[in-house]
């Protein structure tokens, strides 16, 4: 999907295939990648369909389209190969061009594993890069780029490795679950986001253990009083001391979390601001406070960068853009933002949003659970109900997060019907001029989907009974 402005989204496999063509030569083409720091813009399709093209404040016409050049080997030294078989070092060569050179960033099999920020050249025509890459067994593909001052993208370096099969291991599932029912200002409690949180890492836990595809399980559950900011943080930080590349990162946030500008802010217990709910407004010094004490896409970038894990999946069941504030753009939800959806590109995630950016995260008293974690939980783990593309018995992490978008607007028009439809306590429906994406306003989650597809696709169950 791409518009005249140049935004654009669609799966990686597309952008290699279609180009931008320039004073109308056939000759003066880039590929619409090299423009995604600022033009790919995740769900594009639905946003054009709720409110219209998306408009630019630049130009690609006036982008500075003079690239540095990247260029990559291994370096081979058998005696550090002998002493640590999984480490291989990269040399990564870049070239100054007209255009400047910047955040020069490495991936192994379409995951981040290292970034250089700022000018590499520092004044200089050219720099070399030397990096320790933990591979796996069976096949590492390496990729490498850059920008230039302009943010426009290099072209990639690849080069391919073999592990050695000893490096083979299962790995280890890692589950951080976040749920705050119990804020320090007792205004912004939420009734389920707590059982929410647990309900998930218990039965996803179940399921992989059932599996047998991890050697370990680990759950870091931070709920209520222990869900502070600092704590979060620092459970990301250990998390990327101990992750090695087979191992599975899941994170799981219930609770408030609101979009300001282009940033995504996730609320944790100690909210910062003490003063009356219905103070808050866009530009009060309360809401300020609650920003500054809440974590935002961007710190969350800074510590997931560091954690090297073969699959991430994040999922955040709470109000989108809106609930707290009221923000000028109201279509966009966390994955709209760019520090978020840049992240989600780079570590190769998936993520699952409950709503849209105008929407509450409901929950009914009915289901004992906010509509994501129900149908996520209750429906989609505990039943063959999301076995269905193809029914063979196995449910897809793919497979489980499309479900999910499809069941949970149904849970909305049933809560409807029965006349029991409640939102998260203070959190409100959308905004005056708030044009949905979905036009009969329910309830409808966001997915977002890693650019390339694993080597082998992760399987969340197999169901043993129909429901």
């Amino acid at each position: 999907v791409v518009t005249p402005d140049g935004f654009f989204d669609g799966s990686q496999a597309a952008w290699q295939r279609l180009s931008w063509r320039f004073e109308q030569n056939t000759f003066k083409v880039e590929p619409v990648e090299v423009f995604f720091s600022e033009f790919w813009d995740p769900g594009l399709l639905s946003e054009i369909v709720a409110a219209g093209k998306p408009k630019s404040t630049s130009k690609i016409l006036n982008k500075d389209r003079r690239l540095p050049v990247v260029k990559m080997r291994v370096l081979d030294d058998q005696r550090e190969s002998q002493r640590d078989p999984r480490m291989r070092r990269v040399l990564i060569d870049v070239s100054q061009a007209p255009g400047g050179a910047k955040d020069v960033r490495l991936f192994r099999n379409g995951t981040l594993v290292k970034v250089w920020r700022g000018d590499v050249l520092k004044g200089g025509s050219s720099t070399l890069l030397e990096w320790a890459v933990p591979v796996v067994a069976g096949r590492n593909e390496l990729v490498a780029y850059s920008f230039n001052s302009d943010n426009v993208k290099s072209r990639d370096a690849v080069i391919n490795i073999d592990g050695p099969q000893e490096l083979l291991r299962k790995g280890t599932l890692h589950i951080m679950s976040v749920g705050v029912n119990k804020y320090a200002n007792t205004e912004f409690d939420l009734t389920y986001a707590v059982s929410d949180a647990s309900r998930f890492s218990d039965e996803f836990r179940k399921r992989q253990v059932e599996l047998n595809r991890f050697d370990k399980v680990d759950v870091i559950p931070l709920t209520d009083e222990k869900a502070t900011k600092a704590n979060i943080l620092n459970a990301l930080t250990e998390l990327s001391k101990k992750t090695k590349p087979e191992d599975t990162v899941v994170l799981f946030f219930a609770g408030h979390g609101t979009k300001q500008q282009d940033r995504f802010y996730m609320i944790p217990h100690d909210i910062g601001y003490m003063g009356a709910r219905a103070s808050l407004t866009p530009d009060s010094p309360g809401l300020r406070t609650i920003l500054s004490n809440s974590l935002s896409d961007d710190e969350l970038e800074s510590r997931v960068e560091d954690i090297d894990a073969g699959n991430f999946l994040l999922i955040i069941d709470s109000c989108n853009s809106g609930q707290l504030i009221e923000t000028s753009d109201m279509r966009q939800g966390p994955m709209n933002s760019r520090g978020l959806a840049q992240l989600a590109y780079e570590k190769g995630m998936y993520i699952l949003t409950a709503a849209q950016g105008f929407q509450d995260a409901k929950e009914a008293s009915r289901l004992g659970y906010g509509y994501l974690t129900y149908a996520l939980v209750e429906e989609g783990l505990k039943s063959d109900r999301a076995d269905r593309l193809p029914k063979d018995g196995t449910v897809l992490l793919r497979e489980w997060l499309d479900f999910v978008v499809d069941r949970v607007p149904q849970i909305d028009r049933e809560e409807v019907e029965m006349g029991r439809r409640t939102s998260r306590q203070l959190e409100r429906e959308k905004s005056p001029g708030a044009k949905p994406v979905d036009p009969s306003g329910f309830q409808r989650p966001k997915v977002f989907y890693r650019r390339e597809r694993e080597v082998e696709p992760f399987v969340v169950s197999r169901p043993t009974s129909p429901n």
